[in-house]
């Protein structure tokens, strides 16, 4: 019989949650470009979803530094294809008074909100 050579595969990058009635893909390999939101699209088509749950330990420095504009690309790739997305970021965490600003505003967003915990993030994307 056969052997599978599991070297022929990447690790998974996410995970599929259910949540309630909601399906979501948990990203879970630190992001290092933002062109990989298109491939965190990819993984939400693959799972026939439209919700993301993006904790802040994959995120890069990149993310919360404006100046680079990762944040605003990344973002905006997943809003282009309407996902919703829930990024946890500790209310601790100290990411520089600039995206304090940014993180008030975007605690609100429609498309993309900035939770403090990943209860709440659940939550929030398992509502219709």
């Amino acid at each position: 019989m056969p052997q599978l050579d599991d070297s022929e595969f990447p690790p998974a990058r996410h995970a599929l949650l259910v949540h309630g009635p909601a399906r979501i893909v948990e990203w879970t390999d630190p992001l290092t470009d933002a062109r990989e939101a298109t491939d965190v699209v990819g993984a939400c088509f693959e799972h026939d979803t439209d919700r993301v749950l993006l904790d802040e330990a994959v995120l890069p420095p990149a993310f919360f530094a404006l100046r680079t504009r990762f944040a605003g690309e990344f973002l905006e790739k997943l809003q282009t294809y309407r996902l919703r997305a829930a990024v946890v970021v500790s209310p601790a965490a100290d990411h520089g008074e600039r995206f304090a600003e940014y993180l008030r505003e975007a605690r609100q967003g429609r498309y993309c909100r900035f939770l403090d915990s990943r209860e709440e993030a659940l939550a929030w994307l398992a509502r219709e």
